[in-house]
């Protein structure tokens, strides 16, 4: 159960009826977590604005969903969110993750079959962003690889992800925001890709703009 009530529907503002409408539109359902940081929409409206641009290719054009995908995977796996490792998981199957490479995230990855060199690269250094072991042990090394397989701006991205679901993680995590039903994360699947134009009439119809 959540720490704290989520924001009573019959009692919305104008900022956080704004904001839980683009969120349905934007991803296809309106999660727990953007709920609870409704109460405080005017952050939230400008975070939400981040997040699609950062988690949906489309959006910015850098880096495939798919890398994305696995990025928060071990980053939420290494917190031990369930939360972000229950939206997420459904979200890697809606990307054609099988049950089996969901799971190899959180184990020997770098010795597995289900990965490619790239994807070892990502998913190496969101746990070394993760641990915070960047500039020691095998930092170095991971490092290297990751500037092998990725341009710097996707280096760029895949630090952002994975930066991000630290933070949201613990937000998540410290709030016990509750897992919507299997249902509704579910519907994840459907923000797997975003329609640009909306993406921007969020933007445009955001309190900042009023």
């Amino acid at each position: 159960m959540a720490m704290i009530p989520y924001p009573d529907d019959e009692k919305l503002s104008k900022d956080q009826e704004l904001l839980f409408d683009h969120a349905k539109i934007l991803m296809g359902r309106l999660a727990n977590a953007v709920r609870m940081a409704g109460h405080s929409p005017k952050v939230m409206q400008p975070l939400m604005g981040f997040m699609v641009a950062a988690l949906r290719h489309e959006v910015s054009g850098v880096l495939p969903m798919e890398i994305k995908a696995l990025v928060i995977l071990k980053t939420s796996t290494l917190n031990g969110c369930t939360y972000c490792i229950g939206h997420n998981s459904t979200l890697g199957r809606g990307l054609g993750f099988s049950d089996d490479k969901i799971d190899a995230v959180a184990g020997d990855y770098q010795n597995s079959e289900l990965f490619t060199a790239p994807e070892k690269a990502a998913i190496a250094w969101a746990e070394c962003l993760t641990q915070i072991n960047y500039h020691q042990g095998k930092g170095k090394a991971v490092k290297e690889q990751l500037k092998k397989h990725f341009s710097d701006p996707q280096i760029i991205e895949i630090t952002m992800v994975s930066g991000f679901f630290n933070f949201w993680n613990r937000f998540t995590d410290g709030l016990e925001i509750d897992l919507e039903s299997e249902e509704s994360v579910g519907k994840i699947k459907n923000s797997k890709k975003v329609d640009v134009e909306k993406y921007v009439a969020f933007m445009r119809d955001a309190w900042w703009n009023d």
